[in-house]
């Protein structure tokens, strides 16, 4: 996995929008979590820090993001659904639709809870994980 000497230019543009929800420090953190999230095989919060060459800090600043921080979850899915409805591809529509989305959440351990051996279709492999179902 090669390191990342920026954000990737979609978090860039859209990171606008959450502005208003973390301080400057948090946002930057928020940018970083994202990044992983998008880019990194490993996403635990130490795999995720190991990506970055900019904005080097220590993975605990990430893990406090997530487990501490003083932002508001409420304030931050308003910002996520006004960017989505800002955006005529993901803007609510009148007749409704319904999106599935099955995710493998792949795990790098064993001792993690609600995870089992699963198919992953993709790399035609059997790999420890969750698979998460979100509904829309």
């Amino acid at each position: 996995m090669l390191p990342l000497v920026e954000f990737p230019q979609i978090i860039q543009h859209y990171a606008r929008w959450f502005e208003t929800v973390f301080s400057a420090d948090a946002l930057i953190q928020f940018q970083r979590y994202l990044s992983g999230l998008i880019i990194s095989e490993n996403k635990t919060v130490d795999g995720i820090d190991r990506l970055f060459v900019i904005e080097s800090r220590n993975q605990s600043s990430l893990n406090r993001l997530l487990t501490a921080s003083p932002f508001s979850e409420a304030a931050l899915n308003r910002q996520r659904l006004a960017l989505l409805n800002s955006l005529e591809e993901t803007r609510m529509k009148r007749k409704g639709e319904l999106s599935v989305d099955d995710t493998l959440l792949t795990h790098y351990g064993r001792h993690f809870d609600q995870i089992t051996l699963l198919r992953d279709p993709v790399d035609r492999r059997s790999t420890w994980a969750r698979n998460s179902v979100n509904l829309h």
